[in-house]
């Protein structure tokens, strides 16, 4: 019987999902020296090389791509098995939450809902990376996310709501005395900049600008979070392209101007598509969820 260890299939599906061992090393909380170790023990193990690696390149093998797609299943289903357990043992099921801005209205609440309708469940909210989302949805290391659609095979999105796109500028800032902002209006300011490696907001705002002929001018200042983003907006020249629901909440020195032509935004819950047949908290949050966006009038 081969012996490889849950660990081993970690090592081999991080591996797969990064390509690269350096990276994979750092997700993994390891030396990469130790990693590169532990796959070519594996590969002894098994017989079969499972990556090709070049000093530019490292790929997975026909047989890299099998060992990959079974380990992840198999500790998503660990997770699984984790969490039944835990219920069967009289605690709450364990819900881990990704909001991709947990300052925002939108999920604000949608975790309160769930906090409130589904008692049984302990729900831990974290912000990831956005690269790192679907991969831990997959592996069941996340449960549940908050934020844009997530196309992966095995994962699930459904729409929650649609929010309008407008400009957010100090209250001294010559677009807080307009109704509506154009996008060539945009061009002489500085945009401020949301960090990439948690959002894909600046790509948005890229291509949505593109598609009216205005090149985005970004600030100096990177930022991921609106209240460190607001702190930079009273230097009246800088803008933040943001939501709607923003502008709803109580912004000292703020204001909150929609774009014209319109663009929305959607917000999607997603979760791992097997999770509903294994989880009943996750059935009922998407239950309460769809409640949820009913009675405010996000969906019909």
């Amino acid at each position: 019987m081969m012996d490889l260890t849950l660990r081993d299939l970690e090592y081999v599906e991080m591996i797969a999902q990064e390509r690269s061992i350096t990276r994979a090393a750092a997700r993994l909380h390891m030396a990469q020296p130790a990693l590169s170790q532990s796959l070519q023990r594996i590969e002894r193990r098994l017989g079969v090389r499972l990556f090709e690696r070049t000093s530019r390149h490292l790929a997975p093998t026909p047989a890299g791509d099998v060992l990959a797609a079974e380990a992840r299943d198999l500790l998503a289903s660990v997770q699984q098995a984790i969490v039944r357990t835990r219920v069967a043992g009289g605690l709450p099921e364990v819900l881990r939450v990704h909001v991709s801005e947990s300052s925002l209205i939108t999920p604000r609440r949608i975790l309160a809902a769930a906090r409130a309708h589904v008692p049984g469940a302990a729900i831990h909210q974290t912000t990831l990376p956005r690269r790192d989302v679907a991969e831990n949805l997959l592996n069941g290391e996340l449960t549940l996310a908050v934020a844009g659609s997530i196309r992966r095979a095995g994962l699930q999105s459904v729409k929650v709501r649609d929010e309008r796109i407008g400009v957010l500028v100090g209250e001294r800032h010559p677009l807080a005395g307009v109704d509506v902002v154009g996008p060539a209006q945009l061009a002489d300011h500085p945009i401020l900049s949301i960090d990439p490696e948690m959002s894909s907001w600046d790509a948005w705002v890229t291509s949505y600008l593109d598609d009216h002929g205005v090149t985005a001018r970004w600030s100096k200042e990177v930022v991921f979070g609106l209240s460190t983003g607001s702190d930079i907006l009273h230097d009246a020249d800088t803008v933040m392209l943001t939501l709607e629901s923003v502008g709803r909440d109580h912004l000292d020195g703020l204001v909150w101007r929609p774009m014209s032509p319109a663009r929305s935004v959607p917000w999607f819950l997603t979760y791992r598509e097997d999770s509903l047949r294994d989880s009943p908290a996750v059935a009922a949050v998407l239950r309460v969820v769809r409640r949820l966006a009913h009675d405010q009038g996000w969906t019909p």
